[in-house]
């Protein structure tokens, strides 16, 4: 049998509630709390497969990290130090809304630094809109990305390994690089790494977003598994498909998603503005899309941007900074190994360059 008992979990959420109070006329906003229950799929470790087998070397010895393959995905174990010292921490962490632990498994905590009250049916009058069915579906399927071998083990859905290069080291070389988790679409494996000190190292989902968008990540290949610091073997006859431009891309994406909604955060925005910018803060739901898409959607967002009055401009330039940066990494990629940019079909002209210079100042 490959299924054991079946835990129930339940994972905090909290959702926003536009709502006309009794006796008001105005609409306001608060966020109410709200649990989800979901099952937890459990499975014995003698129907995984393994797919990877990570080993590195350290002042303090050598770390193995395992990851195996299930039902056509791969999987990652989840290493607990503090504040998550075993499974039961980190579980407890989800259904008391511990923002780190929810971010671990992908779940946006887009209450953060908000108020969190709870419903009252005798002073609401009338919902007007509410984003509870839209929270409690992202943690049903953000649970799904969770899984228990022999009821003690968690483990976490995930990609390829990559190798990662440090910020500044050109060029890259095997002995600076590190292997992490490319699956960042599903969650953290929270530390991949045991031997680093707590908090010290190892690479954060964020840290290798940055990586990506600045063609800082590598596939694994027989060359650069001859690092003697550092060494993947790969089981089974599956070929290794790691695309480090549609990785490179996807990842913008997700945080040109972030940084929009950050900036749109700030009061005073035009309605027309605040209309036109809300396409680009659903850009994570087009993650599953081909890279010529998704590289279509930055296309898009340098359109908007360059049609911008200066004044706005200038609140979303981290946005177009983080786009650009993205997009010339990827064409001096390309241009380096000879492959075709996903941009050769909207290159822009040189007074088109010359207008987004002139607006980016």
């Amino acid at each position: 049998m490959d299924r054991i008992a079946v835990p129930l979990v339940n994972v905090f959420f909290a959702y926003e509630l536009n709502y006309v109070p009794r006796g008001y006329r105005k609409v306001r906003t608060r966020w109410c709390p709200g649990i989800a229950t979901v099952a937890l799929r459990s499975v014995s470790k003698s129907v995984v497969e393994p797919a990877f087998r990570i080993e590195r070397a350290h002042e303090k010895g050598r770390s193995i990290t395992e990851v195996f393959r299930l039902d056509g995905a791969l999987w990652w174990p989840i290493v607990f130090r503090p504040p998550f010292g075993n499974s039961q921490f980190f579980l407890n962490a989800l259904e008391n809304g511990i923002p780190a632990a929810l971010e671990a498994i992908s779940i946006d905590v887009l209450w953060a630094g908000k108020a969190i009250n709870d419903f009252d049916p005798f002073f609401v009058g009338r919902i007007v809109a509410s984003t509870e069915a839209k929270m409690r579906a992202m943690v049903g399927k953000a649970a799904g990305n969770l899984i228990l071998v022999d009821e003690d083990q968690l483990f976490i859905r995930g990609g390829e390994p990559i190798y990662v290069a440090p910020a500044g080291v050109q060029p890259p070389n095997l002995l600076s690089m590190e292997v992490v988790n490319s699956g960042i679409g599903f969650g953290s494996a929270l530390p991949l790494d045991p031997l680093f000190p707590a908090n010290q190292g190892a690479s954060t989902t964020r840290d290798i977003i940055a990586a990506a968008i600045e063609g800082r990540t590598y596939g694994i290949s027989s060359e650069l598994d001859l690092d003697q610091a550092c060494h993947v073997q790969t089981f089974g006859d599956r070929q290794v498909n790691f695309n480090p431009i549609d990785f490179q891309i996807k990842a913008c994406l997700r945080e040109l998603s972030n940084r929009i909604k950050q900036t749109l955060d700030r009061p005073q925005f035009p309605q027309e503005i605040l209309q036109s910018a809300a396409i680009f803060t659903d850009l994570k739901e087009y993650i599953d899309h081909p890279t010529s898409e998704c590289a279509a959607a930055l296309r898009v967002f340098l359109n908007w941007y360059r049609h911008l009055p200066l004044k706005q401009g200038y609140k979303f330039r981290a946005a177009y900074d983080l786009v650009r940066t993205c997009i010339t990494a990827i064409e001096v990629r390309c241009r380096r190994d000879g492959l075709v940019s996903p941009f050769e079909a909207w290159r822009l002209t040189p007074a088109e360059e010359e207008d987004l210079a002139l607006l980016a100042q």
